[in-house]
């Protein structure tokens, strides 16, 4: 039987898809879209020419346009899981002069599109409080909108801290020179708040947390090694099969 899967996240989640069994359908993979854009309201200062690549052309779009829960809402009836990562969160957003905020990608960087806009933009980093604030309320209005679509039952959301070192023992490129430790403890706080929202966090045992040496995506402390992807791909099959036996009881109470 077919089971339809929708990642909003990042290639952390995104590279176990491979693994799932054949059975499961990938039918939307929103990244590059922090919770803050996302739950934002949509822009038009940011005009511009589509870019090279199909992906991050659809996935700058989307966040201009804050279209998660539009993506949602579409398949919604139909998911068997949400997989959420806060990989990308890491990106931090930008303030707009017309209240909204977007994600500050590599995507919309490289667009030059920022250099158009006439006003004030202001750069929200990560492990700011300012960030903390605006995050933690665009959290709770998303949670709260997938458990009103009964999706609460079936997400996942990964808590993946970043890796110091590979398996060899060499050190994880930095990100943006920020200290991992700092950055694990702050992506901890929100998956914290996120569960005592009700939500099932899972977090990815510390003898996987390790950089691959080798990935194809390049070196960073969030690409990690196959037994890490595994073990994520494990996780998103058992909150399938939790999730189908628990709308098999509910039927079968009726």
């Amino acid at each position: 039987m077919q089971k339809n899967l929708m990642i909003y996240g990042s290639c952390v989640s995104r590279d176990a898809f491979p693994l799932l069994d054949p059975e499961f359908r990938l039918v939307s993979y929103v990244a590059r879209q922090s919770m803050i854009s996302a739950m934002s309201k949509p822009t038009d200062l940011l005009p511009g020419d589509a870019l090279s690549s199909a992906f991050q052309d659809r996935s700058l779009v989307g966040d201009i346009r804050s279209n998660l829960l539009q993506l949602v809402r579409r398949f919604a009836g139909d998911l068997d899981v949400l997989v959420i990562d806060l990989t990308d969160e890491r990106l931090g957003v930008v303030r707009l002069p017309d209240g909204s905020h977007v994600t500050r990608s590599h995507e919309l960087v490289s667009s030059e599109r920022l250099k158009a806009v006439q006003g004030r933009t202001q750069d929200i980093r990560i492990l700011t409080e300012r960030h903390w604030t605006l995050w933690e309320s665009a959290a709770t209005r998303l949670l709260g909108a997938l458990s009103q679509m009964g999706l609460r039952e079936k997400t996942v959301i990964l808590n993946t801290p970043w890796a110091e070192t590979t398996h060899g023992g060499e050190p994880a490129p930095p990100f943006w020179n920020f200290d991992t430790p700092e950055v694990n403890a702050y992506f901890s706080e929100c998956c914290a708040h996120m569960r005592s929202l009700g939500f099932k966090v899972v977090d990815l045992p510390e003898d996987l947390r390790y950089a691959a040496a080798d990935h194809k995506w390049g070196a960073a402390p969030y690409h990690f090694e196959d037994s890490a992807i595994a073990w994520i791909a494990d996780q998103i099959q058992e909150t399938a099969a939790v999730a189908a036996s628990a709308v098999l009881r509910d039927s079968e109470a009726v």
